[in-house]
């Protein structure tokens, strides 16, 4: 049986698999973007676009993956999806009972029942359970392996870690009507580009991104599919399901609130991305990888951004570039090829407001972890340090200056005192 895994690609600096680019986010940005969404409730009907979101994408890439390999074999397309599901670090589940009309399914671990739990605890009884893009994936993988049509699947959930219950479990059913979903932007509307070692560090770019993309960062079965590295727990997750998720969201708040609603989803979307940045890239700089493959480069404080900048080009996130660093008070980065840009602009179209609010929260994020706090003397990465050094009066503020949904070239991010 071929596995369906995917490259990364230079070219792109993005992993691929079966036309769906991949990307390297931990169980706090997973966890805290879906809770971002969720406060939007109120407002919008959000539940269904968590869901489909991840149906559309899934359906998309197990049928490109299955007619390529001319995979026809029931069983076989079952142990690709289950496979897939756990090399990502999504978690573990098995689809043995799960038939042409749907059925149950029992999951080991799942990524975003274990690390909501771990990070903020249990569910309150009124609240749903929290595995949303898991009941997609499922839905979209068992109507590709049944060749049934997109939207013909639903999947409720019917126990959670957050719920304190000791499994997790799905249950699959046809729907009479199918629902009318969308097609996968997948790659979207790209921009090739090269990395290369800046003149003004030690950090050594090109290195770092050979070492990291060819580390075997995947879950495992010994693991039940849960990806424990870098301090973090990670996921190879679809960019695409970050993108239709939250533009989802920022349209439907600009139709039920106009100007303002655009506001609110940028504060939160990028205040998601600024919290990612504290928990991921806090805890990349004090792993046991950074301090054996990237801390001996780093000579002075500035060389830790560049460290940082540079493990970013190996996460699929696009082309990360410094334009300019004072220290202490500025940060310039360019950033070609972001996945945001390339989602936005080929299901959307032109955008009036600039919407890489991943980026935009990341970048400040850095400066905030580096010269407001000091993430070299290692620091307890708690809410209440988050509140010290990024809620500050003295925390570092950021715009984005271009924006390639607005016409621009690149996406362009400033941050500053």
């Amino acid at each position: 049986m071929k596995p369906l895994r995917g490259n990364f690609d230079t070219q792109y600096n993005t992993y691929i698999a079966a036309g769906e680019p991949l990307i390297f986010h931990c169980h706090h940005y997973n966890t805290f973007l879906q809770a971002t969404l969720e406060d939007t409730k109120d407002y919008i009907d959000i539940y269904p676009i968590l869901i489909e979101s991840a149906q559309e994408i899934v359906y998309a890439q197990m049928n490109q993956f299955f007619s390529e390999n001319q995979i026809a074999e029931i069983e076989e397309r079952k142990q690709i999806a289950e496979d897939f599901f756990m090399f990502c670090g999504y978690g573990k589940f098995s689809l043995e009972n799960v038939s042409v009309d749907g059925g149950k399914v029992v999951s080991e671990s799942d990524h975003y029942s274990y690390g909501w739990k771990s990070k903020f605890g249990l569910r309150a009884e009124n609240e749903p359970m929290v595995s949303f893009f898991t009941r997609g994936f499922l839905a979209g993988a068992t109507e590709a392996i049944f060749n049934l049509a997109l939207g013909s699947m639903e999947c409720k959930q019917l126990s959670c870690y957050t719920k304190n219950d000791s499994f997790v479990s799905f249950e699959l059913t046809k729907n009479i009507n199918s629902k009318k979903l969308s097609n996968s932007p997948k790659q979207g509307t790209t921009q090739n580009h090269t990395l290369n070692n800046p003149n003004n560090t030690s950090v050594n770019y090109l290195g770092i991104r050979e070492a990291l993309t060819n580390m075997p960062i995947e879950g495992t079965p010994s693991s039940k599919g849960i990806i424990d590295a870098f301090g973090v727990l990670l996921t190879r997750m679809y960019s695409n399901y970050y993108c239709q998720t939250s533009y989802r969201m920022l349209k439907k708040l600009e139709e039920t609130m106009g100007s303002d609603g655009l506001m609110l989803a940028d504060q939160l979307l990028t205040e998601a991305g600024h919290v990612c940045a504290f928990n991921t890239f806090g805890g990349i700089m004090q792993s046991a990888e950074w301090n054996g493959l990237i801390k001996p480069m780093c000579q002075t404080r500035e060389d830790w951004v560049h460290g940082i900048v540079a493990v970013v080009n190996a996460f699929g996130w696009g082309f990360w570039e410094i334009l300019e660093l004072e220290p202490a008070k500025k940060l310039v980065v360019k950033v070609t090829n972001g996945y945001e840009a390339n989602s936005y602009l080929q299901t959307l179209g032109k955008s009036s407001i600039p919407i890489s609010f991943l980026a935009k929260g990341g970048t400040k994020g850095i400066m905030n972890l580096i010269y407001n706090g000091d993430i070299t003397t290692q620091p307890s990465l708690t809410d209440e340090y988050y509140s010290e050094i990024c809620n500050s009066p003295k925390a570092f503020s950021v715009r984005q200056t271009k924006c390639r949904a607005m016409g621009d070239d690149q996406d362009i991010f400033e941050v500053y005192l």
